[in-house]
């Protein structure tokens, strides 16, 4: 039992919510599972209760989604690590979700023991990410990165784009102007010499940049 553990869970499904917190109660005590189902009920409980010690968030959060709320977290400069829960089973997804600062992400089928093993990684310091996500060799990535003269910052806006995010997800995620991001891509056609956004990520796929 994790007694001094306190956990906000967001997510607006109620069958699924019930279900984490009941399982999550054989390790952390109920009253320490704050509970919400949108963006404006989550920043106020995180602006009250700076116990948190973290964020379950469910990707696919009414709105704007589970990362435009993480992203106003990290803007806000919340001190505390947020974990993306999710059934997708698509390694984009998980790329955006680190990129936008998640310490992890949990697929929504793990159980209870799984769930919480991941948890104290996170507590810990770590990155969890689920067994389907597949890292690709740092340093080929690396001599790619540097051949190509692509920035760290373009390979965040890369990224995004790889897990399908239009121009104004990716500013709101990477707190970027339009135009700023608008010149990454156009960076970005001219290294990979493609014409498109299909034929960018299908070159960054292939030279294992995403």
């Amino acid at each position: 039992m994790y007694a001094e553990l306190t956990c906000l869970l967001i997510d607006d499904h109620p069958l699924f919510m019930e279900g984490l917190t009941l399982a999550l109660s054989r390790y952390i005590p109920a009253e320490n599972l704050l509970t919400c189902s949108d963006s404006e009920q989550a920043l106020n409980l995180l602006i009250k209760h700076p116990e948190i010690d973290l964020v379950l968030l469910d990707l696919n959060l009414p709105g704007q989604g589970g990362l435009s709320l993480l992203q106003e977290i990290r803007k806000r400069r919340l001190p505390v690590p947020v974990v993306i829960l999710s059934a997708s089973e698509d390694s984009a997804d998980v790329h955006a979700a680190i990129v936008a600062g998640a310490s992890g992400f949990i697929n929504k089928a793990s159980g209870s023991a799984s769930i919480m093993e991941n948890v104290v990684k996170v507590l810990n310091g770590d990155i969890c990410t689920p067994a389907f996500y597949h890292r690709v060799d740092h340093n080929a990535v690396q001599a790619n990165l540097q051949e190509l003269n692509i920035t760290p910052r373009q390979l965040e806006v890369l990224k995004l784009l790889a897990a399908g995010m239009p121009n104004k997800r990716i500013c709101t995620t990477l707190g970027l102007t339009e135009h700023t991001v608008k010149s990454h891509l156009k960076a970005l056609f001219t290294v990979l010499e493609v014409h498109n956004r299909t034929e960018c990520v299908t070159v960054a796929n292939r030279l294992g940049l995403v």
